[in-house]
């Protein structure tokens, strides 16, 4: 009983990892969103920029800083004076050592400072809230990208599923005209050459089965790649070639409107001409003065007597100082003016830059729904063709079982179905990659 109840243990625990590792579309999507490498990195940029600005802004907070220091003289330092210098009956020639200094200093304080006013600082303040921004943005051109990435791999992954399934159809039934064929010869109808046609035939068809396999493998792990998976995990994916075929074939305006406003470069091109402008605005504010003020507070406990260190009677007041600086800047030369207009150049050059992307991406919009459009049109014919080519490999294949029919002509129809049928796989991966892309430029990821 004990042993039935452990095996129903790890049987639910097999099934619960199992269902772990299954991922629709959808799922795998969702699953790269939380754990995509470049998510992750972009995600942790907007706390990196939002750091930033917690220092910059600390700069306009008022500072305080304390200072102190102790000195003990092991050696007071003296000097050599004529007596009579103090005292006028002291013998002429004669000298005192006289000692300069205190054994014990100890000195402490405090300063307060404020920075009332710095053009710099201010533009320095907005752009680093502008970085964040930029920041946002990137993290939300990362999740396109995962988004995009992830169903064209997904895709990809799929449409090699089928092409296995594909393989395996075709060499069953040639398995299955093969086993006819060796009864025709075996009775002497045919000769030996019309079977070993078709076991070449199903030999090429191995071969490429198996190389199949292998690209499989790799499309796998660059799926689990893009979502984070673990690479050498073990995963399922649950939607099919038809659903996905379907997806990609359905739901799509005869006249798409493109939004390039929506577009995320074109928003990244935009935050970066406002990072520019204030790049502008930050070197003409150097023109600008500066104003700061400072409170500051000093004291000191100067004794020949360590224990009297901390005696009111040897305390030596330091000064309490309450200022204000104020930095005007008359001329600086020209490097400055050179600066500013640097700022101006790269803004237009950025100009330049923002009209010219708008333009490519407005001509890769309507490239990507031409080739979306011809896509679904191939895979229309190519479909067309497939059940075409079923017919006539299945009344080749008749004819030859009647014996009225070739060997020869039954090949020729074998791989004039394995033709139509890798025409359609390609035309399906085509039609999937042409819809991301499309739907890319949509702003619909």
């Amino acid at each position: 009983m004990i042993q039935k109840i452990f095996i129903g243990i790890l049987l639910l625990i097999a099934g619960r990892t199992e269902a772990q590792n299954a991922f629709s579309l959808a799922q795998a999507i969702d699953y790269g969103l939380k754990n995509g490498y470049s998510v992750q990195n972009a995600a942790t940029d907007i706390e990196i920029a939002k750091k930033k600005v917690a220092e910059i802004r600390g700069i306009g907070i008022p500072q305080l800083s304390a200072d102190g220091s102790y000195q003990n003289f092991l050696a007071v330092p003296v000097s050599v004076i004529e007596a009579n210098a103090f005292n006028p009956a002291a013998p002429s020639g004669t000298y005192l050592r006289v000692p300069f200094g205190v054994q014990h200093n100890m000195s402490y304080g405090y300063t307060a400072s404020w920075l009332a006013f710095s053009g710099e600082y201010i533009v320095g303040l907005q752009a680093s809230k502008a970085y964040v921004d930029i920041s946002r943005t990137s993290l939300r051109k990362s999740e396109i990208e995962v988004k995009e990435s992830i169903t064209r791999a997904y895709g990809t992954v799929v449409i090699l599923y089928e092409n296995k399934r594909i393989l395996e159809e075709n060499i069953a039934s040639l398995d299955n005209s093969i086993t006819q064929t060796e009864a025709f010869y075996n009775e002497g109808l045919i000769e030996e050459m019309d079977v070993d046609r078709l076991k070449l035939l199903r030999k090429n068809l191995s071969t490429t089965l198996t190389t199949l396999a292998q690209q499989t493998k790799l499309a796998e792990k660059l799926l689990k790649f893009n979502m984070g998976f673990d690479v050498n995990g073990e995963i399922s994916l649950t939607d099919k070639f038809q659903s996905l075929l379907s997806t990609a074939s359905t739901g799509i305006d005869p006249q798409p409107k493109f939004d390039l406003n929506a577009n995320i470069d074109n928003i990244l091109l935009d935050q970066s001409l406002n990072l520019q402008k204030l790049e502008l605005k930050r070197q003409r504010a150097n023109y600008l003065p500066t104003l700061s003020t400072f409170y500051t507070w000093k004291e000191s406990r100067i004794t020949n007597e360590g224990d009297q260190l901390f005696d009111p009677l040897f305390r030596v007041p330091g000064g309490t100082i309450l200022g204000v600086n104020l930095s005007v800047p008359i001329f600086k030369g020209l490097s400055q003016r050179a600066r500013v207009q640097t700022a101006q150049l790269n803004i237009s050059k950025t100009e330049i830059s923002v009209k010219q992307a708008q333009q490519g991406l407005a001509l890769q919009s309507a490239q990507s729904f031409t080739s979306y459009t011809a896509a679904l049109s191939n895979v229309q014919n190519s479909r067309e063709s497939v059940e075409l080519a079923e017919r006539i490999r299945d009344r080749a294949r008749i004819k030859f079982q009647e014996g009225v029919g070739s060997s020869v002509e039954l090949l020729q129809a074998e791989n004039e179905l394995l033709s139509a049928q890798a025409a359609y796989v390609n035309a399906a991966q085509q039609l999937i990659d042409s819809r991301v892309t499309l739907d890319k430029n949509l702003n619909k990821f």
